[in-house]
């Protein structure tokens, strides 16, 4: 096999952007491949296979090929070791040569390697985990966390129940699913396939939606005459969730403080058939004094440390470091304060991450539960969902009741 030259620069352009300058992985990739459109199908699938396992297996990499970040062909080095890794024949590039002298033992890839250099982690993260859930049940949970995730769709039962929708994806498309046992709209794809084109996502019956996080909407339980807040909507997914289930009828109101995130949403739930979304910056006081105490639950799908879903986005690996888990911490604190005075009487708080760790879940509602403010809420469930146990994301997720 063979890796053509214009293919490897694309890739090293993905890594410098995504390990230097920190930028998230799934829009990287995106604009490297709009930007690259000649580009044929089997190069656009090497690009993006090499950039994923490249971030995913960074520190492995780094230990096979002995590769030092300060070397000025560190990203190059990083592809090198893939390509052989995947059986590729090493291309005569100077920026590779030091690698045709590094004898590069491939029968070490992941066996007998300290957990750190065998899953890709650092030390912060597995000291992390080891604290959290205890070695054993970390060693399962970080080797799910580098699988390659499930395809999940959520049926839009607004346009289409979900028994007619699999038919029709497998008649018209031939795309086979199994249907989720635990969640009603849930559709899991049997193998991957590109679906942004495809002529029923682009008509609204269906988006792409982990079983995990479609959970989290039917925690919080919505009625058709309720109104709801989203108090951290981002691109609107659980909002568009929310909706359906309410059968489009009642309010829900979907903040966010990024106003692009909210005409997205706006976009989305105009092909999703939903119209009681109504969209608010996080910013609006006025929104705040209106409705204080009149919300029949409010959703807060709270920014996170996204340790939960590395499978999907390895990057959140190398982006974060404790320092940044601390600060989303004191967010996460802030937004709780902040939302939770919405909540009517006899009504339903969902505190929902990405993250497994309780520092940013069990300890933070705790935390909560226990200030002034607080202290009218109950706690009535909250479960983790862990990636090995549930075959899906890793999520967390709390049910409170304002008393």
């Amino acid at each position: 096999m063979k890796l053509h030259r214009n293919i490897a620069l694309g890739i090293i352009e993905g890594l410098q952007t995504i390990l230097d300058h920190q930028e998230a992985l799934r829009p990287t990739l995106q604009k490297l491949l709009k930007r690259n459109r000649k580009w044929g199908s089997r190069d656009r699938k090497q690009l993006g296979e090499a950039i994923l396992d490249c971030i995913r297996w960074k520190r492995t990499y780094e230990y096979l090929g002995k590769l030092s970040q300060d070397d000025k062909h560190y990203h190059w080095q990083l592809l090198g070791v893939w390509l052989l890794t995947k059986g590729f024949i090493l291309p005569h590039w100077d920026e590779l040569s030091k690698l045709k002298q590094t004898k590069i033992d491939l029968s070490k890839e992941r066996k007998g390697l300290d957990r750190k250099i065998k899953e890709s982690i650092p030390d912060w993260l597995d000291d992390l985990g080891i604290k959290s859930l205890g070695a054993k049940l970390w060693e399962k949970e970080i080797e799910t966390l580098n699988s390659t995730a499930p395809l999940v769709l959520r049926c839009n039962t607004l346009k289409q129940d979900r028994g007619a929708l699999q038919k029709q994806l497998k008649k018209d498309f031939i795309i086979e699913t199994i249907y989720s046992s635990e969640i009603p709209e849930a559709l899991v794809l049997e193998k991957h396939q590109k679906l942004n084109q495809n002529p029923l996502y682009l008509k609204g019956f269906f988006e792409i939606q982990d079983v995990n996080s479609q959970r989290v909407s039917h925690w919080v339980n919505p009625k058709a005459d309720n109104l709801i807040v989203d108090c951290c909507a981002g691109g609107g997914g659980k909002s568009l969730h929310l909706a359906a289930l309410m059968q489009n009828k009642g309010k829900i109101f979907a903040l966010d403080p990024h106003p692009k995130k909210l005409e997205q949403l706006e976009k989305r739930a105009l092909k999703n058939g939903v119209s009681i979304i109504q969209t608010t910056s996080t910013e609006n006081e006025e929104f705040y004094m209106e409705n204080q105490g009149l919300a029949d639950a409010i959703l807060i799908d709270a920014p996170c440390s996204g340790l939960g879903v590395i499978r999907r986005n390895p990057a959140s690996k190398w982006h974060m470091n404790p320092e940044k888990i601390k600060q989303l911490e004191e967010l996460q604190k802030e937004i709780l304060e902040k939302n939770a005075p919405l909540v009517k009487k006899g009504g339903t708080l969902i505190y929902a991450t990405c993250s497994i760790f309780p520092n940013e879940n069990q300890f933070q509602i705790a935390r909560f539960l226990k200030s002034k403010l607080g202290g009218v809420f109950k706690l009535k469930r909250e479960q983790t969902f862990l990636a090995h146990q549930s075959h899906f994301d890793g999520f967390y997720i709390a049910k409170l009741i304002r008393t």
